[in-house]
């Protein structure tokens, strides 16, 4: 009797051990494991690396086909240059896909050694269909968020001050669900995008305008000691919006 009870023990205890191994790995549909992301070795750069080596592809919870193998298109909508400390929005989407959910999981990175990350995400107003993680480094879908086929993020770049090794990569993957309770039947996609952060450069423009016959040539800031500006008061405080467009008008 003993050494049955032995001999069944170890069994019970895996079938325990499993059961609670899945339902940890199962339960992501109110957002992804935070560095799940993988890898990311891609066609714009080798130096480039997640945080990890592992992806929602090969640690159980979709690990049936290879990534980016199924017909549905995965992509990351954003501007390609931003300011330190500007807000810009981010867009992460599918599409060719028959399934009716999806979730995903992007971070960003700069190139200083390899795989730093840099940046803060922000969630949108009151959107309930994404959530940010680890303060900000992650961002992801939520429980709601799963129905759909794209999200919206915003993504804080680096201050000023802080040393950004250009271009900054945005890292994104998705998963293609069946929702079905296992690891099987999901496609799992990766995407990035790259922008650079840096302060926008002024431009000196220079312009033609005729006073009493003569032509001159100069600056945009000259204008300010022209008649367009005059008959304003305190012309000095006005929107930059107005200087270009009376610029426009004294150039034509």
């Amino acid at each position: 009797m003993k050494g049955m009870l032995k001999r069944i023990f170890p069994v019970f205890l895996c079938f325990c051990v499993s059961g609670l191994f899945f339902k940890l790995v199962y339960a992501h549909s109110d957002g992804a494991p935070i560095s799940c992301l993988g890898s990311g070795h891609d066609r714009y750069s080798f130096r480039f690396a997640a945080p990890g080596t592992h992806t929602c592809g090969n640690l159980g919870c979709h690990y049936q086909y290879p990534i980016n193998s199924g017909k549905g298109k995965f992509m990351i909508f954003v501007l390609d240059k931003c300011e330190p400390n500007e807000i810009v929005d981010i867009l992460v989407s599918f599409k060719q896909t028959d399934t009716e959910f999806h979730g995903f999981q992007i971070t960003a990175q700069d190139n200083y050694y390899g795989n730093r990350l840099v940046g803060t995400f922000l969630n949108v107003g009151n959107d309930s269909d994404t959530q940010v993680e680890a303060g900000g480094r992650f961002a992801t879908h939520t429980k709601k968020g799963i129905r759909q086929k794209f999200w919206h993020v915003k993504w804080q770049a680096p201050p000023e001050d802080f040393f950004v090794a250009n271009p900054v990569r945005l890292y994104a993957m998705g998963v293609e669900s069946n929702n079905d309770g296992t690891a099987m039947g999901d496609f799992i996609y990766k995407a990035t995008r790259l922008i650079v952060v840096e302060r926008k450069k002024k431009k000196k423009r220079t312009g033609t305008y005729h006073q009493e016959g003569v032509r001159y040539e100069n600056r945009l800031s000259f204008l300010c000691d022209t008649d367009c500006f005059k008959h304003v008061p305190d012309y000095e405080r006005l929107s930059a919006r107005f200087f270009v467009e009376c610029a426009e008008n004294v150039y034509s």
